[in-house]
């Protein structure tokens, strides 16, 4: 049988979170000591908060008014009032709160009460007050701003102003000059801005006069030169507007009517004198009298045609028809000349009317561009004064308000509460004091907590194992174990610890190893395990008594079992059973002895125990020989199973050679004590060689240091016990 190496993770791998859930159970764990920090930390604070001077804290309320009273009406801007971006905003108020904690206002007060000669105020211990010389005021002012905090009043315009001091009596007399000379400043500062406001506007308005009367006379001077005094010059540039207007509707009208009455004179010139008939309808329209002619000619010339055809060319009636024909021919002639002389003359006439439009036309042009350069200097010279005139006025009505605020002393800031003599100190807080020094050393027993916990590399939990990549077949209660019933198990009555399976069947540790001989059934149900190694990483970790309670749990299950001492450099099996070491498996494996004759039965029924026998110089050979693997077969052969107790894995080789001859290999480790990395060896020692790793075996755990002792319960007293003892009684 040769499986795949185990898998063996990284350490980073294989670690666990460190979650909130498990820093519980390590400060549970770690009780003691998180305790002890905790009573440490909160005596340090006591003591501490003992040693500290006590400090006395006075307060006074202020209200700042962004916008201040205006007894003159809301029109009239005060020269220190806020600016209008600056209401509803936090600018106005942050600015305050700072100029209230300034150098002004603190060296002022300093001065006020000599608070750089108090060494009591400045802090001088009473050892040294008899050398103390005055500080700076500077100083003192720096002393006294660190001691001064400002808290605004939510939605308010209010303000408390907070003062610190050890003095009780001290400490209401400085806040209140504080707040007093806070106030009288802000007064003062609102004064002197009105006055030099005021000095300024003054000193403006007699430059602005002059300004206005030079451009009012300028202008003046303009209007006389261009003789523009009565009519401004935009209704003059109107008037011509309008009338460049209508003359350009009349020329346009005049345009039209000659274009119709040149056509038509065209008309005319083209009729010819001979024949009277040859003209147009449109001349017969315009004149009644050409029309009645021609309709006369029409129908004369229709009598003659009729006298012609009945009388003939020269009868009389014939003659005199067409004379009178001539006549109204020669009619029509004169009227069609009277009709063309008329529209030449017309024509004419209209000529000239358009010539009078077009010069009238060009006059006012000239008139409009001579007004269009009287328009700029003039309105330039009108737009200074009204300028000037509206800088005059602002600033007269300025000028006149700011000396009236001056007069009225209009202060925006204003004292709502003086402050009071303090009677409780506010620092040192015990309580509180002590409740932080409680929670830091909580925080730092927590902290050692989780080092230790963290640092400790021990296997303690079945994750531990598996986190290295192996199957944990279960833990073993620790054998000397104090419990509720007696003292500990009587192990010195039973004979040997490693038969306590044997001889209490019904304690936690039996109980524990029919869990782990469960578990190694349901690993290989098809095909049981019949042949076992178990060892460990390092010496005394429990290995021999694990073999032999397992051999126990294997008999008591029906089997027979052989339990082979294959540790040949310190064997113990002879010992556990009270038998003879003269023949064993050195002296089976070398021929001296058969296996029958090495083999002893034992107290516990259905277990025969082969002892070590004599200890070889090089056991290592003797496990690789192939007698020995000859008797491994006839133990498999005799018996149904076989259990091995090997040396350690990683002191000697013997336990990595002998797992070429087994099912596989149980590794028992000892809970808090067997480090990772000896495991993870072990395990890759074994991997190396191509030995099966079944499992290993947490032994000795102590259950009260359990972090899971909730999940994992094992019987510590005979669960029968008392159900006994009851039907006893």
């Amino acid at each position: 049988m040769n499986p795949s190496p185990t898998h063996i993770p990284s350490p980073a791998v294989s670690g666990e979170v460190m979650t909130p859930v498990r820093v519980l159970r390590i400060a549970r764990k770690y009780a003691l000591l998180v305790a002890a920090c905790i009573a440490a930390a909160a005596a340090a604070a006591f003591f501490w908060s003992l040693g500290q001077a006590r400090v006395y804290r006075a307060e006074v309320m202020l209200r700042l008014d962004p916008e201040p009273a205006r007894p003159l009406g809301q029109k009239v801007e005060l020269v220190s009032s806020t600016p209008p971006w600056a209401v509803n905003h936090r600018e106005f108020f942050a600015t305050e709160h700072r100029v209230m904690r300034s150098m002004r206002v603190a060296t002022a007060v300093v001065r006020t009460l000599g608070l750089q000669n108090d060494a009591s105020f400045l802090g001088v211990p009473a050892a040294h007050r008899a050398q103390f010389k005055p500080w700076l005021v500077e100083d003192a002012a720096i002393v006294l701003i660190s001691r001064v905090s400002v808290d605004p009043v939510k939605d308010s315009s209010l303000v408390v102003l907070h003062y610190e001091d050890t003095d009780p009596n001290r400490c209401q007399l400085v806040l209140n000059t504080v707040a007093r000379t806070y106030v009288a400043q802000n007064l003062d500062t609102s004064v002197a801005l009105s006055a030099t406001a005021e000095e300024w506007l003054r000193g403006q308005l007699e430059h602005l006069k002059t300004d206005l009367e030079s451009s009012e006379r300028a202008l003046n001077d303009f209007r006389q030169k261009n003789n523009v005094l009565s009519i401004s010059l935009e209704d003059r540039h109107n008037i011509i507007s309008s009338q460049l207007e209508q003359i350009a509707k009349d020329s346009a009208a005049l345009e039209f009517k000659r274009f119709d009455l040149a056509a038509r004179n065209a008309e005319l010139a083209k009729i010819k004198p001979e024949d009277p008939t040859n003209y147009g309808a449109t001349e017969l329209l315009h004149s009644p009298v050409l029309s009645n002619l021609r309709t006369s000619y029409a129908d004369q010339q229709k009598t003659v045609e009729e006298l012609i055809a009945t009388l003939g060319e020269n009868h009389p009636k014939v003659v005199a028809a067409r004379a009178k024909l001539d006549a109204i021919a020669k009619s029509m002639r004169n009227e069609i000349v009277n009709i063309q002389t008329a529209t030449a003359r017309e024509l004419r006439a209209m000529d000239r009317t358009l010539a009078d439009l077009r010069k009238k036309d060009d006059d006012l042009q000239k008139q409009a561009h001579e007004l269009q350069g009287f328009e700029i200097p003039f309105n330039q010279l009108a737009r200074t004064k009204t300028h000037n005139e509206k800088i005059y006025g602002i600033v007269l009505e300025r000028a006149r308000e700011t000396e009236l605020t001056r007069m009225l002393n209009i202060n925006n800031v204003r004292i709502i509460d003086d402050a009071l003599t303090p009677r409780r100190p506010v620092r040192p807080n015990v309580p509180l004091n002590l409740a932080i020094g409680a929670f830091a050393g909580l925080l730092l027993g927590v902290g050692l907590a989780v080092w230790r916990e963290v640092g400790d590399q021990s296997l303690r939990t079945p994750e531990d194992v598996e986190a290295l990549g192996a199957a944990s077949l279960g833990l073993i209660p620790e054998i000397e174990r104090r419990n509720r019933r007696r003292t500990r198990l009587s192990v010195a009555a039973l004979g040997d610890r490693d038969l306590i399976v044997a001889r209490e069947p019904d304690s936690g540790v039996a109980e524990a190893m029919r869990a782990v001989r469960t578990n190694l059934m349901f690993m290989s149900p098809d095909k049981p395990f019949s042949c076992f190694l178990v060892t460990s990483a390092l010496p005394e970790e429990g290995k021999t008594t694990v073999a032999v309670s397992l051999a126990t749990v294997l008999a008591q299950s029906g089997h027979r079992v052989a339990l082979v001492d294959t540790d040949l450099r310190r064997p113990r099996l002879h010992r556990t059973f009270n038998v003879s070491n003269d023949l064993g498996v050195t002296m089976a494996v070398s021929g001296q002895a058969t296996l029958d004759e090495a083999v002893l039965a034992t107290s516990v029924p259905g277990v025969d125990v082969l002892p070590c026998g004599p200890i070889p110089p090089n056991p290592a050979e003797m496990i690789q020989s192939e007698s020995f693997a000859r008797l491994v077969h006839q133990l498999k052969t005799k018996y149904d199973r076989v259990v091995f107790d090997s040396s350690p894995i990683l002191p000697v080789t013997d336990a990595a050679i002998l797992s070429q001859h087994v099912d596989g290999v149980i590794v028992v480790s000892r809970a808090f004590r067997t480090h990772r990395g000896a495991l993870r060896q072990a395990i890759r020692t074994l991997a190396d060689v191509k030995g099966r790793v079944i499992g290993v075996i947490l032994n000795a755990v102590d259950l009260g240091r359990y972090d899971y002792k909730d999940q994992y319960y094992y019987r510590r007293d005979n669960y029968y016990g008392d159900d006994k003892e009851q039907s006893a009684a």
